[in-house]
């Protein structure tokens, strides 16, 4: 996830740097539509990483979710037994 996230800073730099660049070129010329390019394709990779970033996230908290409902399936027969021996015990406290 680090590594991800250095990767999208780095593309923020150098497109930061590119934009700057722009200013060299009158706005009909080749380089000009070429950094543009460039630009374009550094947006793309940080749209390619932040989805595979989502992605990643996602399976986790499936996993995460499905790892409590296990737990808390396996834990029910325990706690109903609980629940019955209480009202067990409040029965036979009770007087007739």
């Amino acid at each position: 996830m680090f590594k991800d996230k250095n990767k999208i800073i780095k593309s923020i730099e150098k497109i930061n740097k590119l934009e700057e660049g722009l200013s060299l070129f009158e706005e009909g010329d080749e380089e000009y539509l070429s950094v543009l390019v460039k630009i374009q394709g550094l947006y793309d990779e940080i749209s390619d990483t932040a989805l595979e970033c989502f992605k990643e996230m996602t399976t986790k908290i499936r996993n995460t979710g499905q790892k409590r409902i296990v737990k808390g399936i396996d834990q029910l027969p325990h706690t109903i037994k609980e629940s019955i021996n209480e009202q067990i015990d409040e029965i036979k406290g009770e007087p007739l």
